[in-house]
């Protein structure tokens, strides 16, 4: 494994897991991982697991609070 190759400790700090996340914000895990691949959240993968990045996942909520269409909103 090359040094290049190693994730440092304090990105995995600053990112979150797609299950956490769902389970924070009451979005499935389905529209969570739409998100992720269309491209609307930044993400990190490792392996098989997606992480979310923190502060673009608290972004996107904070836009989506402002929103006052609430069809895709939490359930």
């Amino acid at each position: 494994m090359k040094s290049s190759d190693v994730v440092p400790l304090n990105v995995l700090n600053n990112c979150v897991s797609v299950k956490a996340a769902a389970n924070y914000s009451g979005y499935s895990l389905q529209y969570l991982r739409r998100l992720l691949r269309i491209g609307k959240l930044d993400s990190l993968k490792i392996g098989q697991v997606r992480l979310i990045n923190r502060a673009a996942f608290e972004t996107f909520l904070e836009k989506v609070s402002a929103i006052s269409d609430r069809r895709f909103g939490p359930k």
